[in-house]
């Protein structure tokens, strides 16, 4: 009786741990315009055991910029924005949500800024420690002093009430000034649950004076405000090049741009307070690579990865000395799909994987599929994630650290995507490649399988079946028009998931 008794605790207990904390379980997208309408939509919703791919429907707003969203503790959407508006889970704009980081710039966008305002993590929603109804969306509006060379960013406040507008929210409280004297730089906007699971700390370099502006949120409000001070100045041009954020056990906080690049403190809950900085220089071979920079955590909080345009760190966080530690994982093939997908933003998921976006608009993600690995272990995969539309430019939703108490930090039995499990994407070798009459392809691992040569519009070509004891496979091209065509490789038995692709072009 006493391990019955036991063995349903233990079920309750987990699946508790995987019913609440949802908050970050719905990421908004938008693509192209759809002249009248809006935009084409689509999102990742991870509550989803069918398809992670939702929200294929139209939205108001374009999201090429800033990105935000929450939902409540279930994993239902309760709102997003785009940085200049706050659109409902019926995505519609919420009341008083249309004038976001108002201002000269705001109106400089133009149409109302329904564009989106521009920026990478310089929003974040969190839920309001005194009235569970209500939630905070810190928001950092340009500010221009005399010259494009002196814009800098504010930091404003707003309040969602979503007890207001029949559940749907209304925003309460609009654009109001946080530390009015202080200038903060670009990015870098992140947050994390105070130790006792309540409260809030949010943490904001500042330009100007060199430290990180540091508030407490709890149930009265902005209870701390204090700056932490760096022991050495941060560099003149680290605004908007880097990204900031905590590791998911709350120990950690990685800082990282092109010019002042990693700097990775411990971190206190309780206090608030930065400590014992390790830095790390990481050297590129391109040096106008550094601009498009980001940095992420792998769920155990062990491995930081770092990526910078054309390449991807993995940084193990337990060495003493960061550099014994470091390892480079990929570096950026060169591909473009239709423009380059190069390294970009990072996000952990609820699923336990690691997506990074591109700088331009792309088909595809990049995925990190095993990120607790060490080195190539990790799997990191360029365009392993094929998208329903063409993104608009590389964003991801900024959320703040969640389930930072929990055991498990995500939940690795999310397996499916787009309809179906994730296809790990592998590179294909063929030769020659241009081809005129022929090419060859390399049989990955000698499998069995089928080879696809597939046109730039999804048509199947042909097929041809691959039998598992052939090295090499040569496939003739005697009635193929000139152009580009993917070629795909499909295992027979294929339990991993795994594709492998290349683009070969085809000549007279």
């Amino acid at each position: 009786m006493r391990y019955f008794i036991l063995v349903i605790v233990l079920l309750v207990f987990q699946l508790d741990c995987f019913s609440q904390n949802k908050r970050d379980y719905n990421w908004l997208f938008a693509a192209q315009a759809l002249p009248a309408k809006g935009f084409e939509g689509y999102g990742f919703n991870f509550n989803n055991s069918d398809t992670l791919i939702d929200y294929q429907t139209i939205i108001p707003i374009r999201i090429s910029g800033l990105n935000a969203s929450i939902s409540d503790e279930e994993g239902n959407l309760l709102f997003y924005s785009n940085g200049c508006d706050v659109v409902d889970a019926n995505h519609e704009f919420m009341p008083n949500g249309r004038d976001l980081n108002s201002g000269d710039y705001f109106e400089m966008l133009g149409d109302n800024c329904i564009g989106g305002y521009l920026g990478k993590q310089d929003i974040i929603i969190l839920p309001d420690p005194g009235k569970g109804e209500q939630y905070y969306i810190f928001h950092k509006p340009v500010v221009e002093v005399d010259s494009i060379s002196e814009r800098f960013r504010e930091l404003r406040y707003s309040i969602v009430d979503m007890s207001l507008n029949n559940g749907l929210g209304d925003v309460r409280i609009s654009n109001v000034k946080i530390a009015d004297s202080l200038q903060f730089m670009y990015r870098y906007l992140t947050a994390i649950n105070h130790s006792n699971g309540k409260d809030w700390w949010i943490l904001q370099p500042t330009k100007g004076i060199h430290g990180f502006f540091t508030i407490l949120l709890d149930e009265i409000g902005f209870s701390e405000q204090f700056i932490q001070y760096t022991d050495i100045p941060f560099h003149w041009n680290a605004s908007a090049s880097g990204t900031s954020i905590f590791s998911p056990d709350g120990k950690q906080f990685a800082y990282f741009n092109k010019d002042d690049n990693l700097w990775l403190y411990n971190f206190d809950r309780s206090s608030g307070l930065l400590s014992d900085v390790r830095r790390l220089t990481l050297k590129t071979n391109t040096p106008n690579a550094y601009p498009l920079s980001s940095v992420e955590f792998s769920p155990n909080s062990q491995y930081l990865y770092v990526s910078v345009r054309d390449s991807l760190w993995q940084v193990d966080t337990y060495k003493e000395n960061l550099e014994d530690g470091t390892e480079l994982i990929d570096v950026w093939d060169g591909t473009q799909d239709p423009f380059s997908t190069t390294f970009l933003l990072m996000a952990l998921a609820p699923d336990c994987r690691i997506y990074m976006t591109s700088g331009s608009s792309t088909n595809t993600y990049h995925v990190i599929n095993n990120p607790n690995e060490k080195g190539e272990a990790c799997d990191f995969v360029q365009r392993g994630i094929q998208l329903p539309y063409t993104s608009s430019l590389g964003n991801l939703p900024n959320f703040p650290r969640f389930r930072v108490d929990e055991k498990e930090k995500c939940d690795p039995t999310i397996t499916s995507i787009f309809g179906e499990a994730v296809f790990w994407r592998r590179d294909l070798e063929i030769y020659p490649n241009p081809a005129s009459d022929f090419f060859i392809a390399k049989v990955p691992e000698n499998q069995h399988g089928k080879l696809l040569l597939v046109d730039m519009e999804g048509r199947i070509i042909f097929s041809k079946e691959v039998f598992g004891n052939k090295d090499e496979v040569s496939v003739d091209l005697p009635n193929v028009n000139p152009g580009i065509y993917n070629v795909e490789f499909i295992p027979a038995h294929n339990k991993e998931r795994r594709i492998w692709t290349s683009k070969v072009m085809v000549i007279n």
